[in-house]
């Protein structure tokens, strides 16, 4: 729970939050905005969510509040129970119980019924009204981006949702009241040993001149947790991605996870890399991302549009230091001035000592910039 300060000629005034104990107001503001749920807290890469399923019948457990996918092709069953009433162990078993029922599915299955909703009059997105599950994520992917050209693939969507079906790798989201500390610590020894990820979430509802504002945040996402280890619902580990990478890059990779031991920093996996972020007081910065075939870098575009947005500041010396230490690496030089925010460099393009100078440099970066 978290308050809100209004400034105002001079004055300010504290508005305190109350408790949202509406549970089918809420479902109807979680699913015409489900940007309320606040992913970047688990996963700083997430892909917004699109709902494709409201009281999704279950033959054998049920109606599952709402269902929703991302573009990646990770499901995720999201259930309110704001009762204050509600044993909170039995609301978990029952979510449960709904991921067990949904991995039973086909995607053929999935589709079909995501389609009848997409053509009741329980979906009020009319765009939807007769696409098939692929069409219309495509759809919601290019509206999320703003863009007609997106790398979505339908294959890869395809392959991924029937891989999360067949494994039972989907992601569960609770919206209660409160959770005590045994039932926090139920949920987190699930999330570290199951192929779900489960989180309970709340909303605060705040009143200024009445307007009515809302805010959800999860209490069992606690990220001294996270390892790169960890085998997330619908993502990879960092073994998986040094199975994926050509044999010569092995060994630098082994020396970043060394140097990442050294330092204030982790790693956000994704389905098939994953990004590095350093944490800087209560924010965060992502130097770079690796895949399979290539490496993301940052570039100057990328400080000013998205850095320095925060409360990180990136000094002109910051920044000068950078580029003139990027342009003495080879084959970097141009990366800073590059026109987009994320220089790419594939693995055909580099050597392995190359990438290893750039990791020793954004460590040394990192320490010499913003290390606290």
């Amino acid at each position: 729970m978290g308050y809100l300060v209004k400034i105002s000629e001079g004055k300010s005034e504290i508005i305190k939050p109350e408790s949202f104990d509406k549970e089918i107001t809420l479902q109807e503001i979680v699913k015409k905005h489900p940007e309320i749920i606040p992913l970047e807290e688990i996963d700083e890469e997430f892909d917004p969510l699109l709902i494709i399923g409201r009281e999704f019948y279950l033959e054998k457990a049920g109606s599952i509040d709402l269902l929703a996918i991302d573009t990646t092709g990770l499901l995720t069953i999201i259930e309110f129970k704001l009762d204050k009433n509600s044993k909170m162990r039995e609301v978990i078993a029952q979510t449960i119980e709904y991921s067990a029922n949904v991995w039973e599915m086909s995607y053929d299955v999935l589709d079909n019924k995501v389609q009848e909703y997409f053509n009741s009059n329980r979906c009020e997105i009319k765009e939807l009204k007769n696409k098939t599950l692929v069409q219309a994520v495509r759809w919601h992917d290019k509206k999320t981006k703003n863009e007609e050209d997106t790398e979505f693939s339908a294959e890869e969507f395809i392959k991924n949702v029937s891989s999360n079906l067949q494994k039972g790798e989907f992601r569960l989201i609770i919206f209660c009241d409160k959770v005590d500390a045994r039932t926090k610590r139920a949920v987190e020894y699930l999330n570290l040993l199951s192929r779900f990820d489960i989180y309970c979430a709340s909303t605060d509802e705040y009143e200024v001149e009445g307007k009515k504002f809302f805010k959800s945040t999860f209490v069992t996402a606690d990220r001294t947790k996270i390892s790169k280890e960890k085998k997330y619902a619908g993502k990879i580990t960092f073994d998986d991605f040094m199975k994926s990478i050509p044999n010569e890059f092995i060994e630098v990779f082994n020396f970043l996870d060394e140097k990442m031991k050294e330092t204030n920093g982790y790693y956000v996996m994704g389905t098939k890399g994953f990004a590095v972020y350093f944490q800087i007081g209560i924010e965060k910065m992502r130097p770079f991302a690796a895949y399979p075939n290539k490496v993301e870098l940052i570039s100057e575009n990328f400080i000013e549009q998205d850095i320095n947005k925060k409360t990180i500041v990136v000094t002109d010396d910051a920044k000068k230091n950078y580029e003139e230490n990027m342009s003495k690496l080879n084959p970097f030089q141009d990366s800073f001035k590059h026109p987009g925010k994320y220089p790419t460099y594939k693995f055909s393009q580099l050597k392995p000592n190359e990438l290893m100078d750039y990791f020793n440099f954004i460590f040394e970066w990192n320490n010499r910039w913003f290390k606290e």
